[in-house]
């Protein structure tokens, strides 16, 4: 239950945030960015607890979108929306697979909590270029964090 609240605080914030609907007084976008604010901050704290649970989201909305695409019904969004959502979601989902069996480092948790954040804005804003850019700060920070670990474990090769 704690985590279905926390989902949709974060949706909630995000269109506070954004001045979705009726919401579009300046106090409602200062609540959005306070519980923005909030929830990013517990999320980046407690990273290691979540991130198995969003892989497995992650999979569950990549094979609802490919059904979605497959079947057509009641789309309401053009269908080049869920090609690239659904791709998208599937990256993520394979960036995600390496926590499965250990836990982010402080940079990587940021990382997977800007993810977060971007779909949470990709699924109010109805638009997937700010969870392709969570997507690629997550491969870039995986990819650094990489390469920085392999320059560690080889000293002799850095001159």
């Amino acid at each position: 239950m704690l985590t279905l609240a926390l989902i949709y605080l974060l949706l909630g914030s995000t269109g506070f945030l954004l001045g979705k609907g009726e919401y579009n007084q300046p106090i409602h976008r200062f609540l959005g960015a306070c519980g923005l604010l909030a929830i990013s901050t517990l999320m980046f704290a407690t990273a290691r607890h979540w991130v198995k649970w969003f892989f497995g989201a992650l999979g569950y909305l990549a094979i609802k979108t490919v059904f979605a695409l497959a079947l057509g019904s009641s789309m309401t969004r053009p269908r080049l929306w869920f090609v690239e959502f659904g791709l998208l979601l599937g990256l993520a989902a394979l960036l995600c697979v390496r926590y499965l069996n250990r836990e982010p480092e402080k940079i990587e948790a940021a990382g997977l909590t800007g993810l977060v954040i971007a779909l949470s804005f990709t699924l109010v804003c109805n638009s997937n270029a700010l969870f392709l850019l969570g997507v690629s700060a997550l491969a870039l920070i995986q990819l650094a964090h990489r390469t920085k670990r392999v320059a560690k474990m080889n000293p002799a090769d850095n001159g």
